[in-house]
């Protein structure tokens, strides 16, 4: 089996993704509630619960030691906090100074340590617009113009990166992220992997590797979620068999504009005027947050499940049938985690327990499994090709 390390694993829904391809020799997670989670569902023995600032060199040179014994890393995989790089964010990215953004780095460090044949990574896609993205592709790539290393003790990669929506993967929810793989060069000169910038600061386009997969089409949110076949709820219920299908109290105002937003997808603009439920701040013509106390549509995609995705007063996060929010569980499963994928709000790890908004927040900062799994996949397609090729070559060459 080949082998990985997961960066910034949150909850846990990339490592869902990994486990029938890979073997996870390490897992990082700084936050003790969420990593609670992870042991939950992928166990704690590969699992390290520490500011990945903090880890030193030492140890993941012993790690390297230890679980590969003279082997390569197959693939390192990493989801590094996307708040700094968020467009809500309130500073342009050429000024935004965001002390998050800097844990990208964390990702060249590692690399240069075990030096994996593939790198994968994931975040938001206005990653795109920071500088401090442009200087990570570049000592990522660790590639001159003329096709040769820039630093000879230093692995080099060709990069290709892509913004795409979840929806094309098979994901039933419009969710845009730039995707990276990276590819270990082992013959040089390669000048299709140098990456240059213009006087503008603008990233030049490479030719790109083959290693993509291809799209898939997702099933509309009513197709996708009909399976589990989820008990009804009203505002503020619980399902008495799945603790995690429960959703969060309206108040009496907020039940009267639910119910007065038409089903599948109607929103605050249908409301009708006579009845006074538009917030005043809503009324200005500078405001553009029409998703706000929305309805999910089952003929349509979800939009992007974010953290705030339990409030029907943060997006369009209300039921497309029922007068409520969607629950967690819906949550989960718009963001294609397993029906029986646990998660906790409390430190000890139990199951189901704590803050409904801590749980909301792993599942909106999650990569969702299935479009994990559409890379993942394809990569041990390409990490399987590439073994068999040397074992060919081993034997009959």
């Amino acid at each position: 089996m080949f082998t990985t390390i997961d960066l910034f694993s949150g909850a846990g829904g990339v490592s869902q993704a990994l486990k029938k391809h890979f073997k996870i020799i390490c897992a990082v997670e700084y936050d003790k509630i969420i990593a609670s989670t992870y042991a939950l569902n992928h166990g704690s023995d590969h699992l390290l619960i520490k500011d990945i600032k903090k880890i030193k060199k030492k140890y993941w040179n012993n790690l390297k030691k230890k679980k590969l014994d003279k082997q390569e890393l197959d693939l390192l995989v990493a989801t590094p906090p996307c708040q700094g790089f968020s467009r809500h964010s309130r500073k342009k990215s050429d000024i935004n100074s965001d002390e998050r953004n800097k844990l990208i780095f964390q990702v060249i460090k590692i690399s240069n340590i075990f030096e994996p044949k593939l790198v994968l990574l994931e975040n938001v896609d206005n990653i795109i617009n920071f500088k401090v993205f442009k200087s990570f592709l570049k000592l990522l790539s660790n590639i001159d113009m003329n096709g040769n290393k820039l630093y000879k003790n230093k692995p080099s990669y060709h990069i290709r990166y892509e913004v795409v929506d979840a929806v094309d993967f098979g994901v039933p929810q419009h969710r845009k992220r730039l995707i990276l793989i990276a590819k270990k060069i082992d013959s040089f000169p390669n000048v299709d992997a140098f990456i240059s910038i213009n006087q503008k600061g603008k990233l030049q386009s490479v030719k790109p590797h083959e290693i993509w997969p291809n799209k898939t089409i997702a099933l509309t949110l009513g197709d996708y979620l009909k399976q589990y076949n989820l008990a009804p709820l009203r505002a503020g219920e619980q399902d008495p068999e799945d603790k995690l299908h429960r959703c969060r109290n309206l108040s009496e105002l907020n039940l009267i504009r639910i119910r007065n937003t038409p089903k599948n997808g109607g929103s605050r603009s249908d409301w009708p005027e006579n009845q006074n439920l538009e917030l005043d701040c809503h009324k200005k013509s500078n405001i553009n947050f029409g998703d706000v106390y929305g309805r999910m549509d089952f003929r349509e995609y979800a939009p992007t499940i974010t953290c705030g995705c339990l409030a029907y007063t943060k997006g369009r996060f209300g039921h497309p049938e029922e007068d409520r929010a969607i629950s967690i569980r819906e949550a989960a499963l718009i963001q294609t985690f397993p029906k029986d994928y646990k998660f906790t709000g409390k430190i000890s790890g139990i199951s189901c327990e704590g803050s409904s908004e801590n749980i909301a927040t792993q599942i909106g900062n999650a990569v969702p499994v299935i479009l994990a799994e559409n890379f993942i996949t394809r990569i041990h397609e390409e990490l399987t090709s590439t073994s068999n090729r040397s074992i060919n070559n081993f034997v009959y060459g």
